[in-house]
């Protein structure tokens, strides 16, 4: 099949047997992970860098390092029937969802289209828009947007995984970390002392993304 062919190349293996794929483009989230998790096989050496590890009762999951942006939608695009959970950073457009904060997606807008995402209700839920960048113009008109249609966050990947993900009947979980407030604290504004804090979640985000795990496999 096509697909086979489409996943050796970018995962280096065909990713057969798989309950759970872990995405995120955060680097070192993804190499925390690997630290954490029972691996069983590293593919470092292909498009999409990705480990497998097990979990309960021999069954298997894959972490899979992404490109930020649009492009992790790629990734989703390998898999149907499938649990899919997402972990990245969000800019918060709700005085109320402060730096440093978690939340999981309910929904998210692309374009005009709105998606429903699975939830474990564990956390804040919130609904995601989308915007294709960090700077200029663009980045205002997409936060703009996004504000219009009652968005509580923004980020560069959920929307359009979200959107795959329902096209090919996966399951898609989406869990973010407050990184910034656009328009008000920008991610290169961040005071020292949140900064600090945020490293801190960064951390603690493995625990949620390891409880997520046991949840659903």
């Amino acid at each position: 099949m096509k697909i086979d062919n489409i996943k050796k190349i970018m995962l280096g293996h065909l990713a057969d047997g798989i309950e759970l794929v872990i995405i995120t483009p955060l680097k070192s989230t993804y190499r925390r992970l690997k630290e954490r998790l029972d691996i069983k096989e590293i593919y470092e050496n292909t498009f999409f860098e990705n480990c497998i590890f097990n979990v309960k009762k021999s069954k298997k999951g894959i972490v899979i390092l992404s490109p930020q942006g649009i492009a992790a939608k790629d990734i989703v695009e390998l898999f149907e029937n499938t649990k899919i959970v997402f972990f990245g950073l969000a800019g918060s457009l709700n005085s109320e969802l402060q730096i440093g904060s978690f939340v999981e997606v309910d929904s998210a807008i692309y374009q005009n289209d709105r998606f429903k995402l699975s939830t474990t209700k564990d956390l804040r839920t919130v609904k995601c828009g989308y915007s294709p960048c960090l700077l200029g113009d663009i980045a205002e008109e997409y936060c703009k947007n996004a504000r219009k249609q009652n968005c509580n966050v923004v980020d560069m990947e959920v929307a359009v995984c979200a959107r795959t993900a329902i096209k090919n009947k996966n399951n898609f979980f989406a869990v973010l970390l407050i990184s910034d407030i656009p328009g008000i604290i920008s991610f290169w504004e961040v005071p020292k002392d949140v900064q600090i804090k945020l490293t801190e979640e960064r951390k603690n985000a493995i625990d949620k993304i390891i409880n997520y795990i046991n949840v659903l496999v």
